[in-house]
């Protein structure tokens, strides 16, 4: 089986978004790509749970570029874990030319992982 993402993108009203993100197959390099986000947003929340596969832990991070190495954003909490329930304080900016970002789980072993990530962003600064 080879790696899969399904990326939900629910519009909550006013600046409120909710992105859910399931993964199957995730490793330490995989990335979901998510599309129609607002331009200039900020993230002020991240949830991630595990469902199965030999991943311990998770860093998960977002980037604006796709295959970079250098995270924008790390978004998680000082210590990898196996769930990840964080509000970001202060909220990570983030600014796109077309609205799209890059996720990764940045998990620390396998790529046989199932997980979901939610993602709660606020449109503008």
């Amino acid at each position: 089986m080879a790696y899969s993402s399904s990326i939900v993108i629910q519009h909550g009203g006013g600046r409120d978004y909710t992105v859910t993100i399931t993964e199957t197959e995730a490793g330490a390099a995989t990335e979901a790509t998510i599309e129609g986000l607002p331009k200039k947003g900020i993230i002020t929340d991240m949830k991630l749970t595990k469902t199965s596969g030999s991943a311990n832990t998770f860093a998960p991070i977002v980037v604006t570029t796709s295959g970079s190495s250098a995270a924008v954003h790390r978004i998680c909490q000082a210590t990898a874990a196996a769930e990840q329930d964080n509000a970001i304080d202060p909220a990570a900016k983030y600014i796109t030319t077309n609205g799209t970002l890059y996720h990764r789980v940045v998990c620390d072993t396998g790529s046989d992982t199932t997980v979901t990530t939610v993602y709660f962003i606020q449109a503008g600064w």
